[in-house]
C-alpha cells in the first residue's frame, strides 16, 4: 500500500527505514520500540519492559513456531514453573501472549502471533 501511494520512483522501505521510524516515535514516549527476540526484531507497541525471564520464553516460543506451554517453558530453561507461570501471566497483561486450551492434548499453550512465522 505505501509502495502504491508513493509510486515506482521511490526506493522500497527497508527494515532500517522502519527501525528508524519506531526509535523516533520511542523518543516522544508512544510505547513503540523495536526489542530482539531471539534472531527476531519485533515492534512492541505496549508499554512495558521485557525482562530477561520474559526474553527466554519469548526465544523458547520461537524456537516451536510461536508458542509454548509452561511446563515445556519450564524444563527447556531449568526454571521453576512458578518463574515461568508469572512470567507467562505478565506477557498475558501486556498483550503479547495468547492462550489456547483446545489443543487435543488437553495442555494449555501460549502463543506469540509475532514469532509465528511466515512464508
Amino acid at each position: 500500500a505505501v509502495r502504491a501511494r508513493r509510486g515506482s520512483q521511490v526506493a522500497p522501505v527497508s527494515e532500517d527505514d522502519v527501525v528508524q521510524a519506531i526509535n523516533k516515535l520511542e523518543t516522544l514516549g508512544s510505547g513503540f520500540r523495536v526489542v530482539r527476540v531471539g534472531h527476531r526484531k519485533v515492534v512492541q507497541s505496549v508499554p512495558g519492559e521485557l525482562n530477561l525471564d520474559h526474553n527466554k520464553i519469548l526465544e523458547c516460543a520461537e524456537a516451536h513456531g510461536g508458542w509454548v506451554t509452561a511446563e515445556g517453558a519450564a524444563d527447556a530453561l531449568g526454571f521453576s514453573r512458578d518463574r515461568v507461570g508469572s512470567a507467562l501471566q505478565s506477557l498475558l497483561n501486556e498483550g503479547q501472549a495468547m492462550v489456547d486450551d483446545g489443543h487435543e492434548d488437553g495442555t494449555r499453550r501460549f502463543w506469540f502471533p509475532y514469532l509465528r512465522g511466515f512464508t
